[in-house]
């Protein structure tokens, strides 16, 4: 009987395995893995040169000699409306400019707008641009590069704001 329990304390008895060199090589990992993580910069953030602050424009300059809006016309009355519908494809199918349809494209609206905006009794000095949906983008700024150009070559500031067709406005022909 003292045979067999010699035997369960020696099978009893645990291995010792040494734990100090272990957390050494952890805290050596965690040391380098610190040290050396580079993160990536966060989504959205990017490195900019900002211009010093200056004025715009020459506080001095004289004013144009082109007439200002009336103050006293609402700015609904300055508003031209204008409204793009989608063709075939996504392509500019349709271009109404005030109440009116233009037939010839941009050619056509280009020399509306020229009229228009040349015009000194006509108060416009804005846009309201209503798109379709379903229209592309390039044609989209094809008639944006045309309104700005009108705007520029009368001397007025382009002032373009723009709204989606609603459903109700899409169904009208």
């Amino acid at each position: 009987m003292s045979r067999n329990q010699g035997r369960r304390k020696k099978s009893e008895q645990s291995l010792e395995i040494p734990v100090t060199p272990m957390l050494d090589m952890a805290f050596q990992l965690l040391t380098f893995f610190i040290l050396t993580y580079q993160p990536m910069p966060a989504e959205g953030q990017f490195v900019m040169n900002i211009m010093p602050a200056a004025p715009a424009t020459d506080i001095n300059a004289q004013s144009p000699d082109t007439a200002q809006a009336n103050p006293d016309v609402p700015a609904a009355l300055r508003t031209l409306p204008t409204t793009l519908r989608a063709g075939e494809g996504g392509n500019l199918g349709r271009i109404t400019l005030g109440e009116n349809d233009i037939q010839g494209g941009m050619d056509e609206l280009k020399q509306q707008l020229d009229e228009i905006f040349r015009d000194p009794t006509l108060p416009f000095d804005q846009t309201m641009i209503k798109v379709d949906p379903d229209l592309k983008y390039a044609a989209l700024m094809q008639v944006i590069d045309v309104f700005s150009r009108a705007f520029n070559e009368a001397k007025k500031e382009p002032k373009l704001s723009f709204a989606e067709l609603s459903p109700e406005e899409q169904a009208a022909p």
